[in-house]
């Protein structure tokens, strides 16, 4: 550990406020620096045994430091191989453990160990779980004996958040200063030469990892104060901050903190700021650089892809505007070839312009479909509420739908259980949403087969299904469902045509009325389709 000479002396600096050279070996400041780390810290002796905790590990662990001397480690973490046939490190588990193969690897080979992942199986209020690990381990000595030191992160929740947290060690006495020397955090300690004043501080140690964030000398910087080293944190605030935590002995942690001048690399950092006895302060801190470059090109990478998405929505409406005029046209004169009023069509006549008229009908479909779904990406979808019996919509697609099944002898079914005759929603949407239903069900129906459509309220609810005996869905398949142009059977020679965008307009309808859709189904034994959206929504755009 280096100390600035110019500290020592410098006789213009109060007797009782100069810090010695010896001052960094006293057990209070290092036993103190050993306490406040945030990570959990373990002394593991040639035993295997422990024989100090730091404050942050008996804070984990839920025990006090001095239960816990004399453990096994698996019985100090409520390993369950600890628990079980002949205790820790004895059953045949335990050869796997990364926890312990680490701990023995650097006291067989004294090579310390970086930031390795391991799980442990613990037992929690009875129960087991897995508590995710990154584990460094230092060769010291202590007394002549060879100890190692234990560092365990808790990542059990970083592994779903991705959640950044301080690693570091300081121990209590002499040898500890190889921890200081060798954490890969960056480590400072200040001394507060005049309480009342905040320009005082003045830097009396520094670990190599704080000279490789900041890419400054150690050497250059030592004992001067922190307005000489790094001018620019003033107006941050931050002399100001360390001063405070100095005065009311609380710790502080300063997030995103980015610097840099003609000395100092620009970087952003994240900041662990503890009191220390003699008027010092430790200063814990992380590059973060890279995780806020990553943050921010994923956050423009979104930013693009939903600029793409409104282009893209944007071309979609525009041609579909400009497509359906002279499709509209095409329809409207294959009908009146069709009805023949302008003159006999002989049957190949006939067979062209009915292909030609439904292959148009398709077509305006699709191009329907392709309109509404690029207006709700584009969030210009609004839903005109109205209060409307339920009735009347269930007959309008009776009505519609009524034809279609009788050409393939399906049997339609209806049971209709209402408590509210009455609902506020999109009657249009939510007769689309119907209409989608059922015409799907009846087209994926075999010859003969049934469709049932139920409905059934409460004062606040209605629920919808729409149930066939038809060719079902696979599980794989139910996944990918609602996605646009998705469909079942993906091939050039598809048997049932489709656009592939009715059941995801179905999906955005729904949730437009604040509302949820869900599927049932098994290949061969056909499938069940249910909505539920309120009785009465409030909420007039998407």
């Amino acid at each position: 550990m280096v100390i600035s000479e110019k500290i020592l002396n410098d006789t213009a600096i109060d007797e009782s406020c100069k810090i010695p050279a010896e001052s960094l070996m006293n057990p209070n400041i290092l036993t103190s620096i050993f306490d406040h780390i945030p990570l959990t810290m373990i002394l593991i002796n040639k035993d295997g045994r422990v024989e100090n905790i730091n404050r942050a590990a008996s804070i984990k662990l839920g025990m006090k430091k001095m239960d816990s001397i004399g453990l096994l480690g698996g019985e100090l973490f409520g390993c369950m191989n600890s628990l079980k046939d002949e205790g820790c490190g004895k059953n045949r588990e335990c050869s796997e453990c990364t926890v312990r193969n680490s701990v023995m690897h650097t006291f067989e080979t004294g090579e310390n160990i970086y930031k390795k992942e391991s799980e442990l199986e613990i037992m929690i209020n009875d129960r087991s779980a897995t508590l995710h690990l990154l584990i460094s381990t230092i060769s010291i000595k202590q007394d002549n004996e060879s100890m190692v030191l234990l560092i365990a992160d808790d990542i059990t929740e970083q592994k779903l958040a991705e959640k950044k947290v301080l690693e570091a060690s300081i121990k209590a006495i002499q040898q500890y200063a190889d921890i200081f020397e060798n954490v890969r955090i960056g480590l400072y300690v200040y001394h507060l030469e005049n309480l009342d004043d905040d320009r005082t501080l003045r830097l009396i140690a520094a670990n190599p990892a704080a000279s490789d964030f900041t890419g400054i000398p150690n050497e250059v910087i030592l004992g001067n104060t922190l307005d000489e080293n790094f001018p620019g944190l003033r107006e941050k605030d931050i002399p100001q901050t360390y001063a405070e935590v100095v005065r009311t002995g609380q710790s502080r942690v300063l997030e995103d903190i980015y610097y840099g001048d003609e000395r100092v690399l620009e970087n952003t950092f994240s900041v662990k700021v503890f009191p220390l006895p003699n008027n010092c302060v430790g200063i814990a801190f992380d590059n973060i650089t890279e995780r806020k470059k990553a943050e921010e090109a994923m956050l423009q990478a979104k930013l693009t892809a939903e600029d793409a998405n409104r282009t893209k929505s944007e071309f979609i409406s525009n041609m579909s505007h400009e497509l359906r005029t002279p499709l509209t046209s095409i329809i409207g004169f294959s009908d009146l070839l069709i009805s023949e009023n302008f003159g006999t069509l002989n049957e190949s006549q006939k067979k062209y312009t009915s292909n030609v008229l439904r292959s148009g009908k398709h077509l305006l479909e699709l191009i329907n479909a392709l309109l509404d779904f690029s207006k709700i990406e584009a969030g210009k979808m609004e839903l005109i509420l109205e209060e409307f019996a339920i009735q009347d919509a269930i007959n309008e697609i009776k009505e519609t739908m009524m034809p279609l099944a009788m050409k393939k002898e399906i049997e339609l079914n209806y049971s209709i259980n209402v408590k509210d005759p009455i609902i506020v929603a999109d009657s249009v949407k939510f007769k689309q949403i119907l209409y989608n239903l059922v015409s799907n069900a009846i087209k994926f129906t075999d010859q003969g087969g049934s469709v049932t459509m139920g409905i059934n309220t409460t004062d606040e609810i209605i629920s919808v299904l729409v149930k066939d005996s038809g060719i079902g869905i696979s599980s794989e398949n139910q996944d990918k469902l609602f996605n646009p142009f998705y469909q079942v059977d993906s091939s050039n020679a598809r048997e049932y045509e489709g656009t592939g965008l009715g059941l995801a307009l179905v999906e955005k309808f729904v949730e437009m009325h604040g509302g949820k859709i869900r599927v049932d189904s098994e290949v061969g034994k056909g499938s069940t389709f249910t909505f539920r959206i309120p009785i009465a929504f409030e909420n007039k755009s998407f």
